[in-house]
């Protein structure tokens, strides 16, 4: 049951980078390798710190760049973006779901990949108890 969870964590862990990952670059998820460069050097160009001395921050957007890259075209997972999403709230873009722990993930995925009842009534369509 450890193992079970310890697991699952790990796979949270990785679907929050990957969704960090392509927020930091600014693209969709379903975005091709071509589109993954440009939006890489896009970020690069306008976060690195020798265009940006006035922001004392500008060396640590510029690792988080890096570290995004890195993980969505060879799989590196990155220490320094993990610390990222940790200082991020944990909701979700329409603040409906905490998704700092399981059933704020589980409630999240359910209204995302299912109907709920009442919609389904609502459509005219009748529910099913399987």
């Amino acid at each position: 049951m450890k193992d079970d969870f310890e697991f699952m964590e790990k796979i949270t862990r990785d679907l929050e980078a990957r969704k960090a990952a392509y927020k930091i670059l600014e693209i969709e998820e379903d975005a091709s390798k071509e589109q993954l460069k440009k939006a890489y050097r896009r970020a690069a160009m306008k976060y690195h710190p020798d265009h940006n001395q006035s922001d004392p921050e500008a060396n640590q957007k510029f690792a988080l760049i890096k570290c995004a890259y890195e993980l969505l075209t060879s799989d590196k997972p990155c220490d320094k973006l993990l610390e990222e999403i940790n200082s991020w709230p944990g909701v979700t873009e329409d603040e409906k779901y905490n998704l700092d722990n399981p059933w704020g993930h589980f409630l999240w995925w359910r209204e995302k990949f299912f109907v709920s009842g009442k919609e389904k009534k609502s459509n005219g369509e009748r529910s099913s108890c399987i």
